[in-house]
């Protein structure tokens, strides 16, 4: 998508926002329950060199900076409203919608929380409905780019499980202690994603549990989520579908080993978080298992940045490594010639699937923030990434005859803001 397409795009998502809001105020006008009405968005534009592939925001966006144009909003733009009820003080729900670039190439706002919360002791409560997924440090603010110092969470870990919501129940309990506070949360539930180009994800018996210890400025948490994938989009199943028709052990052994129907998907995080102030360190690692066509992968990051006044510079490394990026595939010894040319074709099919859920990258991010005025920031920020060798890395709208292992230029410039 063209920086100039994006710009009328994101005019309905202001519109959106005015009239949220109008519909907020007159709900506050009621006696019970009591209404609040909060806000969030990002406005940005994200430049890349990249010829054959676009630099995307998430996996889910259908292109990006780069192959589509050299400049492009939708990477990061955002709008975000969110309607809170309490009805005494142990009954409360929220709603969030949200407004981004999505699979089909909309802005169509979609609802991301949706939740009621019961309240059973100050520190104990449940919740059911839609509702914040994700292992990470920063899951429960994800889309508030706000609240962090870069433009965007570092992709190679926040893609390893891009997923934002679940529909279920779950229950958090806090202990608190002279020196700081630790919060358990579980959850259980479903959710399913579009992809673009047709098909999509379907999350099953999506369990998640996080602990978070905050101690002074330091927050530590380590996250787990285990998820029941289905996966199928029209540039997969074939391939899948070619492998059983063929017929052979071996095939039938491949479609099994990579297949993108029922497979298990786990994730373990380990984060860390100190802020004292002045400065700020941050690192996250995040490692994924999966018997299915995603490979099994590992990633981390370190960041820093220290405060002069309104400004925050800010340096960031980052690493995703892939275990699997190719495979052998089927053997063509004793096999006619038809079939020799089948296989190879199957091979090929294969291969693209498994380097495309395959992502390996590393990344060098400088950048800085500056609070130029109450609950708004302005942030400028340049990414060195370096795909593998055989790797498209984080890029989506991959070209034909585009060749991994190359280097990648991002610029971005942003400006959040919360209301």
């Amino acid at each position: 998508m063209r920086a100039s397409n994006a710009s009328h795009k994101l005019t309905s998502i202001a519109l959106l926002a005015a009239a949220l809001h109008a519909a907020g105020v007159r709900a506050g006008d009621a006696d019970a329950p009591m209404f609040s009405l909060h806000g969030f968005g990002t406005l940005g534009l994200v430049h890349s060199d990249a010829e054959d592939a676009d630099f995307v925001g998430n996996f889910f966006q259908p292109d990006g900076a780069g192959y589509s144009g050299s400049w492009a909003a939708g990477v990061d733009s955002k709008l975000g409203v969110q309607l809170d009820a309490h009805h005494g003080d142990q009954l409360s729900a929220v709603v969030q919608l949200v407004s981004q670039y999505r699979y089909d190439g909309t802005y169509t706002p979609q609802i991301e929380w949706a939740n009621v919360k019961y309240q059973f002791t100050p520190d104990f409560s449940v919740r059911a409905g839609r509702t914040v997924a994700g292992p990470f440090l920063l899951s429960d603010a994800r889309l508030v780019g706000y609240t962090y110092p870069w433009i965007r969470p570092p992709q190679e870990v926040y893609g390893v499980l891009p997923v934002t919501n679940m529909d279920g129940v779950g229950a958090s309990y806090r202990f608190q202690f002279s020196r700081g506070t630790d919060l358990v949360n579980v959850a259980y539930g479903r959710t399913h994603l579009k992809l673009p180009g047709g098909g999509g994800i379907d999350a099953r018996q999506f369990f998640e549990a996080s602990n978070t210890l905050e101690i002074g400025p330091g927050t530590f948490r380590i996250g787990y989520s285990s998820i029941q994938v289905d996966l199928h989009s029209p540039s997969v199943d074939p391939v899948f579908d070619g492998l059983e028709d063929f017929g052979t052990a071996q095939a039938l052994a491949l479609r099994d080993r990579y297949q993108p129907s029922d497979f298990p998907y786990s994730v373990l995080s380990l984060s860390l978080s100190i802020d004292p102030g002045d400065w700020l360190l941050m690192a996250e690692w995040a490692a994924n298992q999966s018997s299915g066509v995603v490979s099994d992968t590992r990633a981390w990051y370190v960041s820093g940045g220290y405060r002069f006044g309104k400004f925050t510079p800010y340096l960031t490394l980052a690493r995703l490594r892939a275990e699997t990026i190719s495979e052998p595939g089927l053997s063509t010894e004793g096999l006619t010639a038809e079939q020799a040319a089948t296989a190879a074709a199957l091979n090929s099919g294969l291969n693209g699937v498994i380097k495309y859920f395959a992502f390996a990258q590393k990344s060098l991010s400088v950048g800085i923030r500056w609070d130029f005025m109450a609950n708004a920031s302005l942030k400028l920020q340049y990414e060195r990434v370096l795909l593998d060798s055989d790797a498209n890395g984080r890029l989506g709208n991959i070209q034909p005859g585009f060749e991994p292992g190359q280097t990648v230029n991002v610029f971005s410039v942003a400006t959040d803001f919360v209301f």
